[in-house]
């Protein structure tokens, strides 16, 4: 291993309690999207404890906090928010405990996301400790409101507060693995109205579920004939994922029916595209169905009140591109193997990041998808120090390789 990079490992290595420490710390403050707060609080404490030289929180409710002052910013993102525990019987222990043990971190949040803003921080000290370059700045930036509205944080980040970083690490759960690209998303709703009447008599009106239940019908054939295919991220895909109605009472017939789908886009796929190939299936044009998408207002822990439009862009990255080779190079030269490139099944702020403004992103991150969203979340230890390796070797690879 290279000299620096030996460094980087071993200084890494001093602070690799700390690190699981912080990790804990942030897991045990409730977090669902809207309720931020605290962990934001925690999160700007530490990074001013660290002696970060800047560190700010926007209207928002996002934190930033960077090391260095070269014109070449390397920002690293990690959202803040956590869906919620769920059933918390099918816990083993509680969800917020941060409890640990030789080789994990347990509770919701270790892998999505918190135990990898706790490497993004501490990689900021390094970066510091070491003085690595100075050309570059490297940023920390823990957003809001990711898991219901992905790229929410960065489109104000980017629109709002100006920021235009050279590239951006998306920390979200890889395994290890450095991901390339991801599909894109978007929520759509499909209404249906129809004509209530006594149920004793369901001639004389028009049942909204029935209508709705042949445009259910035809969604499913829609999702496995989609055409489009892109040789890393594959076909798109299209889920129902929920329906609602209303009748005047339990005895008569449906006057409105309603459901939302969740669909995939992959490579090739804009957003008018899938927008036209629901409104254009026979059962949505004999229903009189209305096709909108679903637009997000809820409001961030500061009580700012966005309106996004919920479609977010695929977006993937070369493998020849400048921040793909400093990356894998950063990964050689601290673990001594090659890394494996992979893409992402699911949605990250990339989509606004690079799906929208075209700022280069790259995915790793400590955690595995099986652990997200799951009773008995955890992260791997090793995987969190890793992690915070990366992320300070990237900024020496990329200086030394944009030049």
């Amino acid at each position: 291993m290279n000299d620096i990079f030996t460094k980087i490992a071993t200084h890494t290595q001093t602070y690799a309690q700390d690190l699981y420490d912080f990790a804990s710390e942030l897991i045990k403050v409730e977090s669902c999207s809207g309720n931020e707060r605290g962990v934001a609080e925690l999160v700007t404490q530490k990074m001013q404890q660290l002696g970060f030289d800047d560190v700010t929180v926007d209207a928002m409710g996002n934190v930033r906090g960077s090391v260095g002052k070269g014109e070449t910013l390397i920002c690293a993102d990690g959202h803040m928010d956590v869906v919620g525990a769920g059933d918390e019987s099918q816990w083993s222990r509680s969800p917020f405990s941060g409890d640990q043990d030789d080789k994990h971190i347990y509770g919701r949040g270790a892998s999505d996301m918190k135990a990898a803003i706790a490497s993004m921080v501490y990689a900021g000290k390094v970066v510091q400790d070491l003085q690595l370059t100075d050309s570059i700045t490297f940023m920390v930036c823990a957003t809001v409101q990711e898991e219901p509205c992905e790229g929410l944080a960065w489109e104000y980040l980017i629109e709002k507060e100006g920021l235009n970083p050279d590239f951006v690490i998306i920390a979200e759960p890889s395994d290890d693995l450095i991901s390339l690209a991801q599909k894109g998303r978007m929520e759509l709703k499909v209404s249906v109205s129809g004509k209530s009447a006594h149920a004793s008599a369901p001639h004389m009106g028009n049942n909204a579920i029935y209508a709705m239940a042949a445009i259910v019908s035809e969604l499913e054939q829609l999702n496995d004939n989609l055409e489009i295919e892109d040789k890393e991220l594959g076909k798109g895909s299209l889920v129902v994922s929920d329906i609602t109605s209303n009748a005047p009472s339990r005895s008569s017939v449906a006057d409105f029916c309603e459901i939302f789908i969740d669909r995939r886009l992959t490579w090739g796929e804009s957003p008018q595209y899938a927008l036209e190939q629901i409104q254009q299936l026979p059962s949505v044009i004999a229903a009189q169905a209305t096709v909108t998408l679903h637009t997000f207002e809820e409001p961030s822990y500061t009580g700012l009140v966005p309106e996004k439009e919920c479609t977010f862009p695929a977006w993937k990255i070369e493998k020849d591109h400048v921040v793909t080779r400093s990356t894998v190079e950063a990964y050689e030269k601290l673990f001594n193997k090659a890394p494996t490139l992979t893409t992402w099944p699911f949605s990250t702020n990339g989509v606004a990041i690079m799906g929208k403004h075209n700022i280069p992103v790259i995915g790793y991150g400590p955690g595995v998808l099986a652990a997200c969203h799951v009773p008995d979340e955890y992260v791997e230890k090793e995987q969190v120090l890793k992690a915070a390796m990366m992320y300070a070797a990237m900024c020496l690879t990329y200086a030394t390789n944009k030049q």
